[in-house]
């Protein structure tokens, strides 16, 4: 299958600045999305950031993420890529196992953790965020340790507001900190490692989720986990370490064909939708990010909705009822 051009995600046309190379070269290529984009971009609207307090919250939490990237990602070492030591001369001076990595990982808050050898179509082709913009991934790292921390109920519940928009930072500062506790522990064994976060990744998240067992894509183009359902953010490390290697303790197994069914009968996300982004019917097509069978997302329509309300909207998370948690 093609792989996905994260340039083309809607995250990071919205980041291009008019007038700029960037933004030339982008609409250059692509030119039937510029008008769109326009509209999108300059839209009005934001019903819910009037709270001056409250929305501090959430834009310092994401400029904590942006800041911090440099660090997460191990970018002083070669983006992530160069060991603090040499490996052990002796391999089996120690033995690394599955649980282990879990451990540190559940010790830093995440509350699923799977591991796999990724196969290609779950790394973008080309990068669209961050540092690395326009760089083809061509030889990454294919070894990935893949996790998962959960958005309180509570929180979420309370989408479209800023509450909701501020459980997903804290998400993603909580994923970004396991990443940096597992990259760490792995380069400091002698082995490569690299953090996968919001806004800085080769992968496309869900579809590593999804390869490390940690659940299924859902009808609103979200991983659903058979416990918390949509209510998590995800996170990844990989590595040069054998993944292959590690015994099979701890893994997640949800069953095959679940979630699909489910939302087959379910479509609460879909009814509830405010910009009506997410497809009622049963008509699946071939992911442009996974390759595999899934509902399709409008990401205009979704977007146009979080520029109205000023917040990441989160509806379709808040109203979906899978999970046991």
């Amino acid at each position: 299958m093609d792989r996905y051009d994260e340039r083309d995600t809607i995250f990071s046309r919205m980041e291009l600045v008019p007038g700029s190379e960037r933004y030339k070269t982008y609409y250059a290529r692509r030119p039937e999305l510029e008008e769109t984009d326009a509209g999108l971009r300059f839209a009005a609207g934001g019903t819910y950031r009037a709270g001056v307090i409250e929305q501090a919250r959430v834009s310092s939490a994401f400029r904590f993420l942006h800041d911090t990237r440099p660090l997460a990602t191990g970018r002083g070492q070669a983006a992530g890529l160069k060991p603090d030591r040499k490996p052990p001369p002796d391999k089996e001076s120690f033995i690394l196992t599955g649980s282990m990595l879990r451990d540190i990982a559940f010790d830093y808050g995440a509350v699923s953790f799977g591991y796999s050898a990724l196969k290609m179509e779950c790394f973008y082709n080309v990068r669209g965020r961050g540092y690395e913009y326009g760089k083809p991934v061509s030889e990454p790292l294919r070894n990935a340790l893949v996790y998962a921390v959960e958005m309180k109920r509570e929180k979420v519940e309370k989408a479209p507001r800023v509450d909701e928009t501020y459980e997903v930072a804290r998400g993603y500062i909580r994923a970004m900190v396991i990443g940096m506790a597992l990259s760490y522990f792995l380069r400091e064994l002698g082995y490569r490692a690299r953090s996968h976060l919001e806004g800085e990744s080769e992968l496309v998240l869900p579809a590593a989720a999804r390869s490390a067992g940690l659940g299924e894509i859902g009808r609103m183009g979200l991983l659903l986990t058979d416990i918390y359902g949509p209510r998590v953010r995800l996170g990844a490390v990989t590595t040069d370490y054998p993944v292959d290697a590690l015994p099979g303790e701890y893994m997640p197994v949800q069953e095959a064909g679940k979630v699909k069914q489910f939302c087959s009968k379910c479509g609460i996300c879909a009814r509830r939708c405010p910009g009506k982004a997410i497809p009622e019917g049963e008509d699946l097509a071939e992911s442009a990010e996974t390759g595999k069978p899934q509902w399709t997302v409008n990401p205009e329509s979704c977007y146009s909705i979080w520029k109205k309300y000023g917040t990441d909207c989160g509806i379709c998370v808040s109203v979906c009822p899978y999970g046991s948690a």
